[in-house]
């Protein structure tokens, strides 16, 4: 059952734990001796600017709120309240950027506390028998997933070191160096996995060789899309072979396969093959004059160093 406090994997303690090394906090609010919200963050601090961000690997954090059973008018008034409390109980920052949780329906709370809003879409597949999820995709992907059935098999059968080894060796054959904190990524995988809450998906050809990968988590709502990777000479059915897998299995646990966000038009088109529905999810901003200003520095001197950026 979901616990409105704790409303995605990502604010789970274990996760929250692994993704920022130990050092994330929570603002929250509490009732008659009971809490009725919580905010998650991850303050950190460079340079004498403190700014709260999304930590390693975590793609939606927000208030988990408790708003009671009352009429749905109280209960918004009561959500409104008790986010802006969260927010007013955060430490000082020069800088605070949050991705959202489908749970939080509008940001009218952030915007009376001054932060700006923004929002990132995504595409959602609910559960359903699989021929009426594989009719309601597009031709184009459907051929795809099946000229890449005939080229590769899938498993489940994968290490975390050995599909970030493997992430690598993929960037690096493409001319890129990867950006991103593998020890703690290969920690959050790893405590997923023996949680029983994630999965690999493995494109395996006929020699036994790896060709692509990626991994999902879930909890008690929803399936995310985390991560994938694939060899330049895959071909481009083998990631969504992998994805109709991962969709397949989230509808068997009666969850809703969440593509995780749509970052290019790339993404768009292929994620809007799998005949998903659109959904949004809100990132709140806020930050100080000397922050501003120091991005409009960087922008227009790129080797000023402001890592804290």
């Amino acid at each position: 059952m979901l616990d409105p406090l704790i409303p995605t994997i990502f604010h789970e303690h274990w996760w929250l734990d692994a993704a920022t090394k130990g050092r994330a906090e929570i603002s929250e609010v509490t009732e008659g001796g009971r809490t009725v919200g919580r905010l998650p963050y991850l303050k950190e601090t460079r340079l004498g600017l403190h700014s709260i961000n999304m930590p390693t690997l975590t793609h939606f954090l927000g208030p988990g709120i408790n708003d009671g059973s009352g009429s749905e008018p109280n209960r918004f008034v009561k959500r409104q309240a008790i986010t802006r409390e969260l927010i007013r109980k955060l430490p000082q920052f020069s800088s605070f950027r949050q991705k959202l949780h489908h749970n939080v329906r509008d940001v009218l709370a952030f915007q009376a506390e001054d932060f700006e809003v923004t929002a990132q879409f995504t595409f959602e597949v609910g559960p359903a028998p699989q021929d009426v999820m594989w009719k309601a995709m597009r031709d184009k992907t459907r051929n795809v997933i099946r000229r890449a059935e005939e080229r590769y098999g899938v498993s489940n059968i994968m290490d975390p070191q050995a599909f970030f080894r493997f992430s690598i060796a993929n960037l690096r054959a493409k001319g890129e160096e990867p950006n991103i904190d593998f020890v703690t990524c290969i920690d959050v995988v790893t405590r997923a996995l023996d949680r029983g809450r994630g999965h690999f998906y493995v494109a395996v050809d006929d020699k036994g060789d790896v060709r692509a990968a990626i991994f999902c988590v879930w909890d008690a709502r929803s399936y995310y899309y985390m991560l994938s990777t694939r060899t330049a000479d895959s071909g481009n059915g083998a990631i969504p072979l992998l994805i109709w897998s991962a969709i397949k299995n989230a509808a068997s646990m009666g969850l809703i396969f969440d593509f995780d966000g749509v970052a290019n038009a790339g993404s768009i088109l292929l994620y809007s093959g799998f005949g998903g529905t659109v959904s949004p999810r809100y990132i709140v901003m806020k930050s100080n004059t000397l922050y501003q200003t120091l991005r409009k520095i960087r922008r227009i001197n790129p080797r000023v160093s402001n890592h804290f950026l």
